[in-house]
């Protein structure tokens, strides 16, 4: 399975970027633009755009009783360093 299906004939100009930064997940929807001479390109970032913040980590299915691989603990992701959206 794919998030996105492969099209070879799609000549679109646009992208999504999925990136993971400390438990978060970003989801930026971007289009690429070529200069004039064609050689370098920029990204303008489109809409919309959303954020995911990792809870837990289970195993296997959505069952009560199945284990976890990963619960943050009581002050985890706390401190001086705290990280603002």
């Amino acid at each position: 399975g794919s998030l996105f299906p492969h099209d070879p004939k799609f000549e679109g100009r646009q992208v999504v970027t999925v990136h993971n930064q400390r438990d978060f997940i970003f989801f930026r929807f971007h289009r690429y633009i070529f200069n004039s001479q064609g050689n370098r390109a920029r990204l303008q970032e489109l809409g919309p755009r959303f954020t995911l913040k990792l809870k837990n980590l289970q195993r296997g299915t959505f069952q009560r009783d199945e284990e976890h691989e990963w619960i943050p603990k009581r002050g985890e992701g706390g401190g001086k360093h705290k990280f603002v959206l």
